[in-house]
């Protein structure tokens, strides 16, 4: 088997909304959004009580691999192949004679006995988010611009809360893998098995969070604001107390021929490398 693999790229998506026309657009809309998380039925907060208390603009990872498999395979099968007329006894077909057998009903038959040649091709593209390595549907960024990171760890880019990734792209690359790795039914030869990673890509979306309080009855609440799409998100979470760590390439970017053999399936199978990874030196 040959794996095929690509050069890892990291991007930043470009907010198509600022912070402050997002925060403008929650003010509007806070008592429909806020009140309901943080008020009861016979106790909700005047607009006034419900106070904007911390902003975060924040990048959030989140990962797009995509892979495709090619096997070309041959197996034997037996045709069964009714004739036009009802007298007939045998056939020829490329100078061999085949009996023609009657049949229940209709005309009698002959058997061909012949080698199929298969070729079974898959390909999968799936988003995962970057902190807990779930699938996610991030199909929906796919037409937005972005800007790729030419060094991971030195991007910090001001003002902005740069959320590390917890997964490295060997667990999301190994999610793919074993999804288009298939085996093929009832084989007499493998010619061909290739495997292509073809995108490893690590992207940071703008996120804004806006936290709000209710002092009288020491009640608080995120709403998070996609900066590209708009969508709104109540009952968020608060990352600059909690996040660690710190990002780097190599960390990041593990995929390598040793570590794509170990979860293709078949543990007997040789993985062979045809293609590098990344330049390290880069």
């Amino acid at each position: 088997m040959e794996i095929y693999l690509p050069t890892e790229h990291a991007y930043t998506l470009t907010p198509q909304i600022n912070v402050d026309t997002a925060r403008d657009r929650i003010e509007q809309k806070k008592m429909n959004l806020v009140a309901g998380m943080v008020g009861a039925l016979l106790s909700r907060p005047k607009p006034e009580e419900l106070q904007l208390i911390t902003t975060e603009n924040r990048l959030e990872p989140f990962w797009l691999v995509a892979a495709s498999s090619r096997t070309t395979y041959d197996r034997t099968s037996t045709y069964i192949i009714t004739t036009g007329w009802k007298d007939v006894k045998s056939v020829t077909v490329l100078g061999q004679e085949l009996p023609a057998s009657p049949q229940p009903k209709g005309d009698p038959a002959f058997k061909l006995a012949a080698t199929e040649h298969c070729t079974q091709e898959l390909r999968i593209q799936q988003t995962f988010d970057g902190v807990t390595g779930t699938k996610v549907d991030f199909q929906k960024y796919a037409n937005f611009t972005r800007v790729e990171i030419s060094d991971l760890s030195t991007f910090n880019p001001e003002g902005i809360l740069l959320i590390p990734p917890q997964v490295r792209a060997t667990a999301v690359v190994r999610q793919v893998t074993t999804e288009v790795v298939r085996p093929v039914k009832n084989a007499q030869a493998v010619h061909e098995e290739r495997v292509d990673i073809e995108t490893v890509d690590l992207n940071f979306r703008p996120v804004y969070a806006f936290e709000y309080e209710w002092a009288a009855k020491n009640k608080k609440v995120i709403v998070e604001f996609d900066a590209l799409t708009g969508e709104v998100n109540t009952g968020g979470k608060k990352w600059s107390d909690q996040i660690k760590g710190i990002i780097t390439r190599d960390f990041l970017f593990d995929v390598t021929a040793d570590a794509v053999g170990t979860f293709v399936p078949g543990g007997s199978i040789a993985v062979k490398l045809v293609k590098a990874v990344v330049d390290r030196n880069k």
